[in-house]
């Protein structure tokens, strides 16, 4: 900010503002509702964001088509995140400032051309465990209606997307509990000692699964209704309870 007061050299004001993580909530909320809907005079609008790593994600604004970034970030998937905030829909350019005393900016800068062109290849990998019971319990339902989708309702020869359709295929093709939970175990590759736990709770929710099937009582209308309270995930961000979030109204 100190820099786009003294070494700007135009003629005419230069208006700034941060983007950090000290920058208070409705700050944020301000500068981008500025962004989006600048002002009718050019000289009354916002011209520079001076911003901290927390520009890397979610931040989709058309305006923003200049990018100077002052060394490289961390990790190879935070400098695709950070250079993205520009050109989204219009051309962009990005100017890399290297801190070339940092063997990281040395190294990347030798082979820049390559780093960018090839960066998808650098980046990191995520620590994930696979045997998670807690990944389990939210990708069987979406395991299970991929199955449904993808493998019987093919073999059905129509639509299977009723919890009704799917009740009287299971029926009549004679899929069983037992053939599905085999299934999806041979498809988690859960099948050694160690994974007792996790074919427990395979066999448990499969046993749910078709108990809310059969269930003559049962007011299920969609085959996803049938996986209890959780349902298929439709984002990776989906990844706990979900919370309403409610703004305050001016009255």
């Amino acid at each position: 900010m100190r820099s786009v007061e003294s070494q700007i050299l135009v003629e005419g004001p230069v208006n700034a503002a941060p983007l950090t993580g000290r920058s208070a909530f409705d700050e944020v909320r301000q500068t981008l509702a500025r962004l989006e809907n600048p002002e009718e005079a050019f000289e009354d609008r916002l011209h520079v964001i001076a911003a901290s790593s927390m520009m890397s994600h979610g931040v989709d604004v058309d305006r923003l088509n200049v990018m100077a970034m002052l060394g490289l970030p961390l990790t190879t998937s935070e400098f695709i995140q950070a250079t993205a905030r520009v050109g989204r829909r219009w051309p962009g350019v990005v100017f890399v400032l290297h801190k070339i005393g940092r063997e990281r900016d040395a190294s990347v800068y030798r082979s820049f051309e390559s780093y960018v062109t090839q960066s998808d290849r650098f980046v990191e990998p995520i620590a994930i465990t696979r045997r998670s019971r807690r990944v389990l319990e939210r990708t069987l339902p979406g395991l299970m209606l991929a199955r449904v989708l993808q493998f019987h309702e093919p073999n059905a020869g129509r639509s299977l997307y009723r919890a009704s359709q799917v009740r009287k295929y299971f029926a009549d093709a004679g899929v069983t509990e037992q053939s599905e939970r085999d299934a999806l175990i041979a498809c988690l590759d859960i099948g050694s000692t160690l994974d007792a736990p996790l074919r427990d709770d395979v066999t448990t929710w499969v046993a749910r699964f078709f108990r809310n099937l059969t269930d003559p009582s049962g007011t299920y209308e969609s085959a996803a209704d049938l996986c209890g309270g959780l349902k298929p995930m439709q984002s990776l961000r989906d990844v706990e309870e979900q919370a309403p979030v409610y703004g305050a109204v001016e009255r």
